[in-house]
């Protein structure tokens, strides 16, 4: 009798492909040869997939930056009707939940990973209809920021990271906490007048909001609730960098992960319901 078929994915799916392609990604490198084995690949499901890998790939950009939770893996795996992508990684996985849970995408989530699932009939459909959108092109960096304006975005990011930083042993201690509302005021006045960034600009404005009427609440993080803003902190700066020093990004790139990151940290402050309240073992024990 031959054994049941181990499957990676979250999907009891009897009629999967025993072919599985694994692709771990710890750099921008390895993100970018990901989309290429995709792209030149002769598996035609796969460019049916790009609308969602395009989605994917954004996501991702925004959290390379953290070296602690950079690495991990995307399973691929078919049946006649679906095609299937597993990230496996408890923090990046949770993180990418949050990031399409208002989407259209099915998936499945676990303590360890989630699974999208994309119907192979419905990409055929939507492409029959127009045409697929393909793989985003590196662009240059954008220059409609003032040189003045661009220094000191670059100071007060490197501003934040320090201030963080230092706060990581022994938390956010008054004086670390009154340094890090500063820098988010004037963070938020240099932003406000580009309406390229207004959603950025509105997420960092809401978070410079929350810091400056939570201040006791702000000082009582714990060390793992504090990583929360260490990453936001993080993405803020990995934002600044790549679509105005290096390039090769949407500008739009990571408006829904840094809004993630601040409705996640606005749970913690401000919990409506205690069933809302993010499981933080969960989060940051593989």
């Amino acid at each position: 009798m031959r054994k049941k078929r181990k499957l990676v994915n979250l999907y009891d799916d009897a009629s999967i492909y025993s072919i599985k392609r694994v692709i771990s990604i710890a750099s921008e490198e390895d993100l970018n040869q990901f989309w290429d084995y995709l792209q030149n690949s002769s598996n035609a499901t796969y460019e049916l997939s790009l609308p969602f890998i395009r989605d994917f790939y954004n996501f991702t950009l925004s959290y390379l930056c953290s070296t602690e939770y950079q690495f991990f893996e995307i399973i691929l795996e078919e049946s006649e009707k679906s095609l299937y992508f597993t990230l496996w990684n408890k923090q990046i996985a949770f993180m990418f939940k949050k990031h399409i849970e208002t989407s259209s995408f099915k998936y499945l989530h676990n303590s360890t990973r989630i699974t999208v699932k994309l119907d192979k009939l419905k990409l055929q459909k939507k492409k029959q209809k127009k045409k697929i959108v393909t793989i985003p092109t590196r662009v240059e960096p954008y220059t409609f920021l003032e040189a003045a304006d661009l220094e000191e975005l670059l100071k007060l990011t490197d501003d934040m990271k320090e201030v963080i930083s230092n706060a990581d042993p022994d938390g956010l201690v008054k004086e670390y906490f009154i340094s890090l509302r500063s820098i988010f005021s004037i963070f938020c006045l240099t932003l406000r007048y580009y309406k390229e960034i207004t959603l950025i600009a509105n997420t960092i404005t809401e978070f410079s909001n929350l810091i400056n009427v939570n201040e006791e609440k702000f000082i009582n993080l714990s060390p793992d609730e504090l990583q929360l803003v260490t990453g936001f902190i993080n993405n803020i700066d990995n934002w600044v960098q790549t679509l105005f020093i290096k390039g090769g990004a949407d500008l739009h790139f990571m408006d829904n992960s840094l809004q993630a990151d601040y409705k996640m940290i606005s749970k913690i402050i401000n919990p409506v319901e205690e069933e809302n309240l993010l499981d933080l073992h969960d989060v940051f024990n593989f």
